[in-house]
């Protein structure tokens, strides 16, 4: 009896930003499909996994898991989420386009990224929050798009748009990370990272520690 062995590619992928840009709004609208203008900020980390289907470059097309992380923005957190930077193929690097604050921040953010990943292959996706306030009040934007796309020029990291936890909905924000995921793939490849690739014939089923 023949056995199919289906190999996948995981990537690790992680929101990093200032405090409050609405990192765990986004995180939670993706993977449960909630919105809460009053998430509490995150202590440590949160990690769900999300699987997206894309077309490669050279028109097969691939499965690919990406392991989501959630990441605390506070400084004395810092320490905690450079180390958790280890072994990722992508971070969403987010600010808040009301507060210009965290947005020049922005670079503080890349460098700590570079400086902990080194040589490895990753790819830093820029993406500025919270357009549904600036929808309602124009006025309050204080980051224009030109700023934010002229800083990924210089910075060579990718443009990932300007999007919402509130008014985008749970598809659309998964439309966008799949399109990160694409442009990760374009970046680091398939099958070229140690440890990170699982095959259905080996995995086995984790145990329980205890029963609801």
């Amino acid at each position: 009896m023949s056995i199919e062995i289906e190999d996948k590619t995981i990537y690790k992928i992680i929101i990093v930003g200032d405090s409050s840009v609405g990192k765990t709004c986004i995180f939670k609208k993706l993977t449960s499909g909630t919105f809460n203008e009053k998430n509490i900020s995150t202590i440590g980390m949160d990690r769900r996994t999300l699987s997206y289907k894309i077309n490669t470059p050279e028109g097969k097309e691939i499965e690919i898991e990406v392991q989501l992380w959630d990441t605390a923005g506070q400084e004395r957190f810092r320490a905690i989420t450079a180390s958790y930077y280890k072994s990722s193929q992508g971070l969403l690097l987010m600010y808040d386009i009301t507060k210009r604050e965290t947005f020049i921040n922005v670079e503080n953010w890349i460098e700590s990224i570079k400086e902990s990943l080194g040589d490895e292959k990753y790819l830093i996706v820029l993406v500025g929050n919270k357009i549904d306030l600036v929808n309602e009040r124009p006025s309050l934007r204080e980051v224009t798009l030109e700023e934010a796309k002229d800083l990924c020029k210089d910075k060579d990291i990718y443009w990932g748009g300007e999007c919402s936890a509130k008014d985008f909905t749970e598809i659309q924000l998964n439309d966008l990370f799949s399109s990160y995921t694409k442009e990760i793939y374009k970046k680091v490849g398939e099958n070229k990272f140690k440890g990170q690739i699982v095959s259905k014939e080996t995995q086995k089923p984790k145990k329980s520690c205890c029963k609801k």
